[in-house]
């Protein structure tokens, strides 16, 4: 299955999926105790042209969305240092607030047992569930990319 221009669900989740602003400050509205807990950080295993960043954003431990960020190495010197530097701190952080920094687009699909990033992440972070939803969004600062993978636990 490819992915989507709009996600093929309703209530609550197309409200999570389709959310414009910040995950981790909506997050942080609707939960308590909202943390980020980094999972790698580095060369990307099937790319050494991109860096990596896999986070899991979790609420009183429980965990609620998986995060890949992925970044061409020259892009990660030229405008997105400060990827290097979050540590447990939101993507969000750098994204929402720098106004150089723009979303080229989104996109949305649902994951099922078998697919590479359903099985990493229930690698991670198990899971009982049939299928997740995922969105992937392009940034773009100072004319290099990042993208973000972002699956919906």
């Amino acid at each position: 299955m490819t992915w989507l221009k709009s996600p093929k669900v309703e209530g609550n989740e197309l409200s999570w999926l389709t959310e414009e602003g910040s995950l981790t400050e909506r997050l942080e509205k609707e939960f308590d105790d909202v943390a980020v807990e980094v999972f790698y950080e580095g060369d990307c295993p099937l790319d050494k042209n991109f860096y990596m960043r896999e986070v899991i954003l979790k609420s009183n431990d429980k965990p609620m969305i998986f995060a890949r960020t992925l970044v061409k190495e020259d892009d990660l010197e030229k405008a997105w240092g400060a990827l290097k530097n979050l540590g447990n701190r939101s993507l969000a952080t750098i994204l929402f607030h720098s106004p150089e920094i723009k979303k080229t687009s989104v996109f949305y699909k649902e994951l099922f047992l078998g697919n590479s990033l359903f099985d990493h992440v229930s690698s991670i972070s198990p899971t009982h569930k049939k299928s997740l939803w995922a969105r992937k969004s392009s940034w773009e600062k100072q004319g290099a990319h990042l993208d973000l993978i972002e699956i919906f636990l």
